[in-house]
């Protein structure tokens, strides 16, 4: 809309009407001073035109975020799952093009949680962890537990851990790929995760919540 109105005020100035005509010759326009100041006047008025839309389109693009009623989401504070998952040492892959590079073995461990849901940690997974440029460390788990009565859920846990002074950050992001059934509601959610590290036997414990 700005646009529309500073060409209609260009052309409403007279000043579309000197684009329309043919070139004027220097020579041509100082033997007529008159004609030489509207034309100047008409550009010199197109050009305000102009950046007042500049302007405008300016204020536009810093305007504040548009006000909606859907609720942020938010974090169940009660863990949905809670994982106690045992690890054996490290193996060092060393540097490559992202990172240094190490995989963690996980060699079982136990579960328990929502609805009563309760099992093992089944060995062979595993966790390659990237410690990138920047000092974060990149976290790539995946594994499997059993529940009880049998069903074998895919836990795929992806995150980052850093420390800064006294800071500690660790966060996940755990999917899982549960079969059809009672479980099959870890599939229709997202969660995100807590890492609490054991170090002797080597474990850690894993919480997961639930986002709204």
């Amino acid at each position: 809309m700005p646009v529309v109105l500073a060409v209609r005020l260009f052309f409403f100035s007279g000043g579309g009407s000197a684009l329309t005509q043919p070139a004027r010759t220097k020579t041509q326009l100082m033997r007529n001073p008159l004609r030489f100041r509207r034309l100047a006047f008409r550009v010199t008025l197109a050009c305000i035109a102009c950046l007042s839309v500049g302007c405008a389109l300016a204020a536009e693009s810093e305007a504040p975020f548009v006000k909606h009623t859907t609720p942020a989401p938010g974090v169940n504070p009660e863990p949905v799952l809670q994982l106690h998952v045992t690890l054996s040492d490290k193996v060092e892959v060393g540097r490559t093009d992202d990172g240094e590079r190490f995989i963690v073995p996980i060699t079982g461990g136990h579960f328990i949680g929502k609805g009563g849901i309760a099992g093992e940690v089944m060995p062979g997974g595993a966790d390659w962890q990237v410690v990138r440029a920047d000092g974060v460390k990149t976290i790539t788990a995946l594994y499997s537990i059993k529940t009880d009565d049998g069903q074998v859920i895919v836990v795929d846990n992806r995150g980052i851990t850093w420390s800064e002074d006294d800071r500690v950050y660790k966060r996940t992001i755990p999917k899982f790929h549960a079969p059809a059934g009672k479980y099959e509601w870890l599939n229709k959610s997202l969660f995100v995760g807590t890492i609490s590290s054991i170090k002797s036997p080597r474990a850690v414990v894993i919480r997961v919540y639930e986002v709204n």
